[in-house]
């Protein structure tokens, strides 16, 4: 959990920089595409055969659309409009939407989880102000993005299910192929090939988010997901937002004032009130398998 929230917290701080000198869709493409060329490697490597029938294919297609092609997207337009903390914001969204698409499946939320859910948004309020929120009026398709990418991102977490069975590194190498194959061409449809590559300092921005915030935040989330399951996976995207402004305070030299810390203690308090349980005594606890 950790480690998925501090990687996607910090996407948003690349992303953003990225985004002032490459346009969003050839951003996504490029990043993901490095991705894909490591996680391969990575497969190679391990020099394990894997076999794949229709059915992991079309699944693996889902996935890779769900998980990483069309969130990452619509994530670059936004922050291309609107601030970065007001996309982190609208993804502090996805518990819910994820907990609501749950009931579908007859996964009904506890009083637990209702509460941590609350508590957690009077964070995300707190965290960044009143004026963040009205911000949203300032630019409808950066608003429009990120909900969508809010609301696509919560049902991925189920799609995921559909491919447990394999390891999360084949599952991270399959999906962000898939990923490639939708975003590669769009990208070229949509932007055009680039005249001309960007800076060094760009260029480095683009392999931290495809080696760190793509491959390696992918690995993480697919392994959790199998653990945990999707709800539990979906509190992450309380912390992500913290984490975004501690990433603004350290290295951007934005303010960390005493709201900022009084809601990031909120968020974490939420995921806390959600997600954590009491230890069962020892002679109520289940025996280990086997």
């Amino acid at each position: 959990m950790a480690g998925v929230s501090l990687t996607w917290g910090a996407s948003y701080m690349f992303t953003k920089l990225a985004t002032s000198a490459v346009p969003p869709l050839t951003l996504i493409a490029s990043r993901t595409s490095i991705a894909v060329v490591f996680m391969l490697g990575l497969l190679a490597l391990r020099r394990k055969a894997v076999k794949l029938t229709l059915r992991d294919i079309g699944a693996f297609a889902l996935v890779g659309l769900t998980t990483t092609a069309a969130p990452l997207c619509l994530i670059a337009i936004s922050v291309s409009y609107v601030h970065s903390s007001v996309t982190a914001i609208t993804m502090a969204l996805v518990p819910l939407i994820t907990a609501l698409l749950a009931i579908f499946r007859r996964e009904y939320p506890t009083w637990r989880t209702a509460l941590g859910i609350a508590v957690g948004l009077g964070g995300i309020i707190i965290l960044f102000g009143p004026s963040t929120f009205a911000s949203f009026g300032d630019s409808a398709r950066g608003a429009v993005a990120a909900i969508a990418a809010a609301v696509i991102f919560s049902g991925s977490l189920f799609a995921a299910g559909l491919v447990k069975h394999h390891d999360p590194l084949t599952v991270t190498a399959a999906s962000l192929t898939a990923s490639v194959i939708f975003i590669v061409p769009l990208a070229l449809i949509m932007d055009g090939v680039p005249d001309a590559l960007p800076g060094t300092n760009i260029m480095l921005v683009v392999l931290v988010l495809a080696l760190v915030n793509t491959a390696g935040s992918s690995i993480l989330m697919f392994a959790l997901v199998r653990r945990a399951g999707a709800t539990f996976t979906s509190y992450n995207n309380y912390i992500v937002p913290a984490i975004a402004v501690i990433f603004g305070a350290a290295f951007l030299g934005e303010a960390f004032t005493p709201q900022s810390f009084f809601g990031v203690t909120m968020v974490l308090l939420g995921v806390a009130i959600s997600t954590l349980r009491r230890a069962a005594t020892p002679a109520l606890s289940a025996p280990p398998p086997g």
